[in-house]
């Protein structure tokens, strides 16, 4: 398969557009989780206990998104 060159505004486009999904998707991975989490346990869901687990949740969900719409685009 021969790959051609990008042009720059493209390259923002698909930037952004990747973001976008990272963000959306890495939020939804590990906010939807805390909220759970916090109305089984009854504590306050924002009260920002477990920082690390939601970080590594939110990097690995958007990598993810990120993955599934690059594969998608291409």
């Amino acid at each position: 398969m021969e790959r051609t060159r990008l042009s720059i505004g493209r390259a923002l486009g698909l930037y952004f557009l990747y973001l976008v999904v990272f963000v959306f998707g890495g939020g939804i991975g590990a906010g939807v989780p805390s909220f759970i989490f916090g109305i089984i346990t009854g504590t306050d869901p924002t009260s920002g206990q477990d920082h690390f687990l939601y970080a590594v949740m939110f990097g690995v969900t958007g990598y993810i998104a990120y993955g599934l719409a690059r594969r998608a685009v291409e």
